[in-house]
């Protein structure tokens, strides 16, 4: 189990972030801000890479490697904690992870829902702030 394995002498559990956990909570922030236009970033070195440079199209919405990295990011999180776990959870920590997860994938899919994040600076920050807090808060409490 995920949420009660024994690491040398640190112990992990429900509400500590798990150690399986850190390298998720590093990069879920990363892509998050660069789906909801935080910020962008790119590699220069063998001829530059765009994060957010289209990988595939489907049904006309460019999926990037900044999506798939929040996506698997945000999914490592919950397999690790959610699933694994032996209590149940509330329904609104299931609600705070589908809303978590489907805001990036609603804002590459849906041209309204992009309208709504892209509306205004401070909405771009609220999705944003709002993803890696209910990543994080994830982490900590199963």
């Amino acid at each position: 189990m995920a949420t009660s394995y024994t690491f040398g002498n640190l112990k992990s559990g429900p509400n500590q972030i798990d150690l399986i956990d850190v390298l998720a909570l590093m990069i879920v922030p990363l892509g998050a801000s660069m789906i909801f236009g935080i910020f962008s970033f790119s590699i220069d070195v063998f001829g530059g890479y765009d994060m957010m440079d289209p990988i595939w199209t489907l049904g006309g919405a460019d999926l990037s490697a900044a999506l798939f990295i929040t996506l698997f990011g945000t999914v490592w999180i919950v397999l690790t904690n959610i699933m694994n776990s032996d209590t149940s959870h509330s329904q609104e920590a299931i609600a705070v992870f589908v809303v978590a997860l489907v805001a990036p994938i609603l804002t590459v899919f849906m041209p309204a829902f992009e309208s709504l994040v892209f509306w205004h600076d401070l909405v771009q920050l609220v999705f944003f702030l709002y993803t890696t807090t209910a990543v994080t808060f994830l982490s900590y409490v199963a």
